[in-house]
């Protein structure tokens, strides 16, 4: 494993230097405080480190009344909806402790944000680590956050916005500088929005890299050659400063995917595949690689990389990340006819463990899937019941999302896998502007399109066929090179 080029980890004096000074007089605590947020933000256990586990055992022990510490590790658990209740004894004690006359406005910010986390108020806990940033804009862990829990939401423009306001305070020489410019890269691309980042590089006026984040957009109406539209975006320098940066490489497969790249993306991911294999991407990375070949119609090489990458690293890791990989391309597959053999049962034990972790509605949405595809109805229906008595209990935002969107979403579902695709319309054609709420990027989310075309074609009702064939028009015309869009709308022409 490449060792991350900021591995100096910094003591009490040089966060203060940052302008981040901390209440702890440990320096232990402090330096593997460092190590740990490096770990987080790029993706990966440090082995010479003893991992992220062996690095908070350490700052634990150094300073157990660490705030800034407790909050880190708290916020990042509270990203689960059911620790609410499992954890909050720690947040009860970690807030008492934050309100010690020694401890920073600024850690006790970040105490009050996870409460608010472990309430499910997301956006509540947004606002303090925006307010954070307004004093401390090179404060990581606020940006980190900020940037998980407005992917859990689908808040595409904080994603962007919230590294944007604070990117003229970064400079080249800082540790982390290029894994800023890696998430900078990612709102940019979830907002598609790159006139509005030359605007705004210009204003800035401070970083070369800024100015290199300009021209982006269009030449006569057509994208301009990727690597160079990337190095412009920021993700390409990101890349020069760490090739090994996971969420860099992340970002440029998100706008192979979306520009319609597809042959530079698989050119792209094969290159640097080693560089991106041993993180906790890898599973995510594989399936944007193999979501190239199923949009270009090769169905047995995207298979290929579901059976030998995807749902090994699920097996290994039983997590709901690459349960959500790999339901969501099985799905992507069999939707045009490609047989999936016996690949659904293999989900079944990661399902049922995943059931009631209520991660981010997309996670359940896919949960859910793979429970139904592979036969285990009581399993789906449970986590369905499960779904009601949460949001029935609890008042935060995330909540009202799975209220409003997540749980219709899973019963157009299951009226899907029941061959009542009229009602599978019914219910999801409302939801269509509403479907950012089920979080994850466009790429993640375009599934419940998938789900929306299919269960439209296969209705008998002529106006949902239409609204299939409306979804397909649409489709192609914010990405002309869809060969996916024109072998349904060849399909729909030929009925």
């Amino acid at each position: 494993m490449p060792p991350h080029p900021h591995c100096h980890w910094r003591d009490s004096q040089a966060w203060k230097q940052l302008g981040l000074e901390m209440s702890t007089t440990s320096d232990e605590a402090c330096k593997m405080y460092d190590a740990i947020l490096t770990q987080v933000v790029n993706h990966f256990d440090d082995g010479a480190l003893g991992g992220m586990a062996k690095c908070l055992e350490r700052m634990t022990e150094a300073d157990p009344n660490f705030v800034l510490g407790l909050a880190m590790k708290h916020s990042f658990n509270l990203q689960l909806i059911h620790h609410n209740y499992t954890h909050a004894q720690e947040v009860y004690h970690m807030m008492e402790l934050s309100q010690q006359p020694h401890v920073k406005p600024w850690e006790r910010k970040h105490a009050e944000a996870t409460k608010l986390l472990s309430e499910g108020k997301f956006n509540d806990a947004c606002s303090l680590w925006e307010d954070i940033l307004l004093d401390h804009p090179k404060d990581l862990l606020s940006l980190k956050m900020l940037h998980e829990i407005y992917i859990i939401n689908g808040n595409s423009c904080g994603l962007r916005d919230s590294i944007a306001r604070v990117a003229p305070y970064w400079t080249p020489d800082m540790p982390h500088y290029g894994d800023m410019l890696a998430m900078y890269g990612f709102g940019l691309e979830e907002t598609n929005m790159y006139d509005v980042a030359r605007q705004k590089a210009q204003q800035a006026g401070c970083l070369n890299i800024l100015i290199l984040i300009l021209t982006v957009f269009i030449e006569n109406d057509t994208f301009v050659h990727l690597s160079h539209v990337l190095r412009k975006l920021g993700i390409m320098h990101a890349l020069e400063i760490n090739p090994y940066n996971a969420w860099a490489t992340h970002c440029l497969a998100h706008v192979n995917e979306m520009t319609g790249n597809h042959k530079d993306g698989l050119a792209f991911m094969a290159e640097t595949e080693a560089n991106w294999n041993y993180t906790s991407l890898k599973s995510h990375n594989y399936w944007h690689w193999a979501l190239y070949y199923h949009e270009m119609g090769d169905f047995e090489s995207a298979a290929g990389l579901l059976d030998n990458q995807i749902l090994p690293t699920m097996k290994e890791t039983k997590s709901w990340f690459a349960l959500t990989d790999a339901a969501s391309l099985c799905f992507r597959l069999e939707a045009e006819d490609y047989d999936i053999g016996n690949r659904w049962p293999q989900f079944a034990e990661i399902a049922k463990d995943n059931k009631y972790n209520h991660v981010m509605p997309y996670a359940d949405f896919n949960v859910a899937l793979a429970s139904l595809r592979g036969g285990d109805w009581e399993s789906a229906q449970g986590m369905l019941e499960g779904l009601k008595k949460v949001v029935k209990n609890n008042e935060g935002d995330i909540a009202r999302a799975y209220n409003e969107v997540t749980i219709p979403v899973i019963e157009a579902t299951m009226a899907y896998e029941k061959g009542d695709f009229d009602r599978a319309v019914d219910i999801l054609k409302p939801l269509k502007y509403q479907m950012y709420r089920m979080g994850g990027s466009h790429a993640q989310r375009d599934i419940f399109n998938n789900l929306t075309i299919h269960a439209g074609l296969r209705s008998k009702r002529p106006e949902n066929q239409n609204f299939a064939s409306q979804l397909l028009h649409t489709r192609k015309q914010l990405k002309v090179n869809s060969p996916l869009a024109d072998r349904l709308l060849l399909g729909l022409a030929t009925a």
